[in-house]
Order: structure tokens, then sequence, then C-alpha cells
């Protein structure tokens, strides 16, 4: 029987497979790898060239790679005129060397199924050369249905041109039918997912082993923060908050992330997250960046995972890897957070005027209450297993809708 020929339309910021990690690069891995598995498809996978994926082969994904030729000064010199002169003409294009070049080498007449992944200015550049094909566009992000009218005008045309569109939340799935309540049908729920085996619990003496290289006492309870380090994910809340528990010896913190006490080209931001840790510096500790795939031991030497996001995030992996740790969750009443949590493993925070008092005396709380943290973490671990846990969930999750 022949396989559906199926084209993937990565972002194009970021490799495919995710060999220098994202989010939305490695949900695409877990699909081509269940692909290898299962064969339905023949895929060409079109991706930003990386030389970490020279070594890179499968029997059933051809990667066409586009080298980014946008960073020669030449080509980036050429875009940035063209960009500025859109501006001054007030059009709505904006232009890009690796989507101009996605967009040439997309083999037209040749697939049965292309998927777009998340790019709704790569999908515009890409749509003139689709014909027969089934068209998917898949949506990560928030879309502003307000104000922006550049954005809204780009999501009306995939809600009308795209067979359908899949999205990582309900809530996600609400706000685009602010936009076009007729299009229910066409909206579909695929939920993130997770290799659950990639996060295992240390033993005892592994655990002690990592908190002792991190400077941390087995006796403290550790808050931890995992991802950038912006106004967006609330990491100044945080350290507001962990400002009103400077006296509480108990407790210590773990930030996955750029180290800003160590950061000598410092941007107006850095600099205002250094001042007002003053006084914390041997209570926060660093990490640095860390690959998904060692995420685990961070996991297993925290207490509580606090995510303290200040916009309406969409789903939160983190949140999913927090529950399949069997670990407590402070959250922000955010988005998709309360659909990807829930109560019994999470406290919400209300983002209004309060947040930082309420995010403190939640921290407080949790440091406090061992049997609490357990009863969360039991529930969070169970919760975790309605999402999928690995490679060959996700595969089939997307399989069942194409």
């Amino acid at each position: 029987m022949s396989k559906k020929k199926l084209a993937i339309i990565s972002p194009g910021f970021m490799p495919v497979p995710a060999v220098r990690g994202g989010a939305i690069e490695q949900l695409i891995e877990y699909f081509i790898d269940g692909n290898e598995l299962e064969h339905k498809y023949d895929i060409d996978l079109y991706t930003i060239n990386d030389k970490l994926l020279d070594n890179k082969k499968y029997n059933y994904t051809n990667l066409i790679k586009i080298d980014n030729k946008q960073n020669k000064w030449i080509w980036h010199f050429i875009y940035g005129v063209k960009n500025k002169l859109s501006v001054f003409l007030h059009r709505e294009q904006t232009y890009s060397y690796v989507r101009y070049k996605i967009a040439k080498k997309y083999k037209r007449n040749y697939y049965d199924v292309i998927l777009v992944e998340n790019n709704m200015d790569l999908y515009k550049d890409l749509y003139p050369k689709l014909t027969h094909e089934k068209i998917y566009f898949h949506l990560h992000n928030n879309v502003d249905c307000g104000d922006n009218a550049k954005t809204k005008e780009k999501t009306s045309f995939v809600l009308n041109t795209a067979d359908e569109i899949w999205v990582v939340s309900n809530f996600l799935r609400k706000r685009l039918l602010r936009i076009d309540s007729n299009k229910k049908a066409n909206i579909k729920v695929i939920y993130n997912g997770i290799i659950s085996d990639d996060f295992k619990q240390l033993n005892e003496i592994e655990r002690k082993s990592v908190r002792g290289k991190l400077g941390i006492k087995d006796t403290k309870i550790v808050f931890t923060f995992v991802g950038r380090l912006c106004n967006e994910k609330g990491i100044d809340k945080f350290i507001q908050a962990m400002q009103l528990l400077k006296d509480k010896e108990n407790i210590e913190y773990i930030i996955v992330g750029n180290n800003f006490f160590g950061t000598s080209s410092e941007d107006t931001y850095i600099k205002k997250l250094k001042d007002s840790a003053k006084g914390l510096e041997n209570k926060i500790h660093f990490t640095g960046y860390i690959e998904n795939k060692k995420l685990y031991k961070i996991y297993s030497v925290s207490d509580v995972v606090v995510i303290p996001t200040q916009v309406e995030e969409t789903f939160s992996v983190v949140a999913l890897e927090a529950m399949a740790m069997g670990l407590p969750v402070i959250a922000s009443n955010s988005g998709g957070l309360p659909e990807v949590l829930s109560d019994k493993c999470a406290e919400f925070i209300k983002r209004d005027k309060d947040f930082v008092n309420n995010l403190s005396k939640e921290i407080d709380n949790l440091a406090e209450n061992k049997e609490l943290r357990e009863k969360m973490g039991k529930a969070g671990k169970k919760r975790s297993k309605l999402f999928p846990n690995s490679a060959m969930d996700y595969y089939f999750a997307l399989d069942k809708i194409i």
C-alpha cells in the first residue's frame, strides 16, 4: 500500500530534529520518530540547517535543509532594507530569507498532506504554491484577538484557507473562535506531550549529590523556576516574592536559565533583575541552560515548581513535566494553565495587584506543609497520564486526525 506523502514545515527558527532545543521542534521530532516505527507517511521535513543535523538519518523522513544566509552581512542588509521599506510604505508584509527559501524549495503538486507548524507568515508565503494538498496549520502561540489588526488579519487568513487548525488547548481554541465563530468544526485540540521515561526520580544518594553540587543543603525546601528570564514569564515577580521571604532560612530557589548575577553585558531588564535580587545571592542557585533530557535531575532535587507567568500561557510543558515528576506547582491563573493543571495538584495565583504578596504566601505555606506537598504531588503524577507520555502517544494523537 502506498504511503501518504507528507510535508512538515517547521517554524524556521531552530533546526529539527531538536538538536538546539525548542518545544515545537521537540514535538515535531516525536512525530517523525513515531513514523519511523509505524511508517504511515513518507515525510519531507523542511528545516533550517545546522551542522548538528549532519549525523541525523531517517528511513522515512527526508530532511530538506535551508541554510540561513540572512546571518551573512549582505543578506542581512538586503532583507533589512526590504523590511524597512515595507514599514515605510505601510505594507503588512515582512520578508525573511529562510521563509523565501522554504517556499522556493517546496515541491508543488507532490504531497497529499502539508502540516505547517506555528508560522503564519511562512504559511502565507507557501499558500500560493498549494493545490490539492490537505492543509493543516498547527498553532502553539496565543493570538491577539483585540486591537492588533495585523495578527488578526493573518489569523483570519489561516482560519479561512486551512482545512483544519490544530491548537494545544481549549483555551486557544476559544481564542480563535472569537475571531470566527463559524470554524468550530475546523479547530481541533491536540495536547502537547512529554517523554515520561525522561523524567525519572533520582535515588537518595544521587539527589544529595546534585544538591551538593548546587550548594543546597538537604534540609532546605527548594522552589524551582524553569523558563526564559523575561517579564512575560514573571521571573521579576518571583524574585519580589523571594524578597518578602528572605528571612525564611529553610527556603531556597533554583533558576533554570541564565545567571544574571554573572552577566557582564547586561540589558536594562537584566540590570533591573540584579538590583531586585540583592541580598538573595546565597539563596538563588542558577543552573544555566539545561537540555530537556537532563531536566529530571533538577526536578528531582526540587520540592515545588513555580510558574509565575504574566501572559496567557497556551499550554505549559513545564507544568506537565512537574506533574510527571510528582511535584506540586504554584502557577498563575493564566490561559491554558488551569486546563493542564488542576486545583488538586496546583495552587493558582490571580494576576492582580496582590500577585507578589499572594505568591509569597503560597510559597511559605507549601514550605511549611510537607503533607500537602506530597498530596499535591501524587495528584499531579496521576493527572500527567491524561496527556501524551511518549513519542508514540504524541504520534498517534496527530495521526488520528490526519
